[in-house]
């Protein structure tokens, strides 16, 4: 099997030294977000960063409290309010995953085991988009085809900065003919451009 390799510094993923589509270069035309200045989108992305990596240690058990910037830990309380009210199991963390038929890559933040179901989890420090059904149908997908396991919900965790929750389940059946949709466009772009 393949290797899947992931450059940080460029965000991109590759397998067998070929370039392979990341989730949410595939999902960027439902997202118009020029609406948004360059520099709170910039501070939006490392605000989202940082919570990630809060919530990754925390899960690990390697979080030191101390060193959490203020404006990271009301969404890390909101993440410790949920893992304390809302009993499940974590099978796997921020797994970057490939999937071989469709050709395209991403990262999950997490594969969890709730009420007997697995599931994958994505988590956001913003608002609600459409396009969170399609990324998360593209996350099961692929768990499954690598993994040969059932993926049986899909939910996006909106972690808020008043220290609360919000767990929306996705379950548009048009979510992952969505995705294949963007899929497509993206290689006809990419097959195009000049």
């Amino acid at each position: 099997m393949s290797a899947l390799l992931f450059d940080e510094a460029s965000h991109t993923y590759t397998v067998d030294g070929e370039r392979i589509p990341s989730v949410t270069q595939i999902l960027a035309p439902l997202n118009d977000l020029s609406f948004i200045k360059p520099d709170v989108l910039a501070y939006k992305r490392q605000l989202g960063t940082a919570v990630h990596k809060a919530t990754e240690l925390y899960d690990q058990g390697e979080l030191d409290e101390s060193t959490v910037p203020e404006v990271v830990q009301p969404y890390l309380d909101a993440w410790i309010r949920l893992r304390t009210e809302l009993p499940f199991e974590i099978l796997g963390m921020e797994e970057r995953v490939y999937h071989p038929s469709h050709r395209y890559a991403g990262t999950y933040d997490r594969l969890v085991l709730l009420d007997g179901k697995r599931c994958v989890w994505d988590l956001k420090t913003g608002g609600m988009f459409p396009s969170y059904g399609p990324q998360t149908a593209a996350y099961k997908n692929a768990v499954e085809k690598v993994s040969g396991k059932r993926v049986e919900g899909r939910y996006t965790v909106e972690l808020r900065d008043d220290g609360t929750y919000r767990l929306h389940e996705m379950t548009d059946p048009d979510d992952w003919p969505t995705f294949l949709g963007c899929l497509a466009l993206h290689r006809f772009k990419t097959k195009h451009a000049a």
